[in-house]
């Protein structure tokens, strides 16, 4: 072969490999050496909705002008996510807050101070024509037991122990004393459903398992995917129940809201469901989006903040 063809060869290569050579580089960065910012120089990597959502890429780029060089679509908070973020495929995520792997991993929650990401407490969301007294009873009395650091522990469980969620379920029911047999939610048909990543999924298992024990006749339909694709059945009335987060799904309803607090988020999410579902009680317990990255990116660009992915790349 001549040496021309080998250099072709070689260039085409490299041309294969493509967008990503190496962490934090691809075909068209802008960062480092040439006046971009240090997120214009990584690559981001979560959901498919977290491209598009309110309080995602647009509600970075919108709080902090942080745009990164490309977006990589994984999972939600999920085993992809982790590895491809451990392995350098991505430098940059959306895991959640209660996600044992950072921890686990050594990873660095980049802090949020101008609250891009709202308020995420846990909340049922319920069709009303299913929201007897007796199933609220049974299902607010779930929320006021649920805790920040309960559902690390069930996400420890389930994602390092590798225990069954509807197990897990089961035994935090019972440990909470809240899986005594009864008739509250007698009479009662629902279907329970989820979306598909663990915390989810169990919290789906806990309502549903403790309003069967109560006397209900329960249906579970788990791990259906995004919001995209579970909202419009929770609307129309094919799904009766499904736990969510307020600010995510006020996000959703509302693209126009700016409230941040807790109680704030709660209010305006009342006012933002259609007629025929209602928000129970919401939680202390709260799981939110956060810029995650690791420990050696971190380190290298002085990462403390959202804010700090804006600052020109030296």
């Amino acid at each position: 072969m001549k040496t021309t063809t080998l250099i072709a060869a070689a260039a085409a290569t490299v041309l294969t490999l493509g967008g990503v050579s190496a962490c934090g580089s691809s075909s068209s960065d802008s960062g480092s050496g040439s006046g971009g910012t240090v997120a214009s120089g990584l690559i981001f990597g979560g959901p498919a909705e977290f491209k598009t959502r309110t309080d995602g890429i647009p509600g970075l780029q919108k709080t902090y002008g942080v745009k990164f060089a490309k977006y990589t679509v994984t999972d939600t908070g999920g085993p992809v996510t982790v590895g491809a973020l451990k392995r350098g495929q991505i430098d940059a995520a959306d895991l959640f807050t209660t996600d044992p792997s950072i921890e686990a991993n050594d990873f660095v929650v980049l802090e949020d101070p101008k609250s891009n990401f709202k308020a995420q407490n846990i909340v049922p969301i319920i069709n009303k024509t299913k929201a007897t007294d007796g199933t609220k009873q049974v299902l607010n009395a779930i929320q006021a037991k649920l805790t920040t650091d309960g559902l690390g522990a069930l996400l420890d469980k389930i994602q390092n122990d590798k225990e069954d969620p509807d197990a897990v379920a089961k035994e935090w029911l019972d440990d909470q004393d809240l899986d005594g047999a009864g008739t509250l939610a007698k009479g009662v048909s629902l279907t329970v459903g989820s979306a598909n990543f663990p915390e989810n999924v169990v919290l789906a298992d806990i309502y549903a398992d403790a309003l069967s024990n109560q006397g209900a006749t329960v249906t579970k339909k788990l791990n259906i995917g995004s919001r995209e694709k579970y909202y419009p059945a929770l609307k129309s009335g094919s799904l009766d129940l499904f736990p969510e987060y307020t600010g995510t799904i006020l996000a959703y309803l509302d693209a126009t809201s700016t409230v941040s607090t807790p109680d704030d988020v709660y209010a305006a999410l009342a006012k933002a469901l259609p007629a025929n579902l209602v928000a129970l009680d919401k939680a202390d317990a709260e799981d939110s989006d956060a810029v995650v990255v690791t420990k050696q990116t971190a380190e290298k660009y002085d990462l403390k903040s959202i804010a700090d992915l804006a600052r020109t790349a030296k």
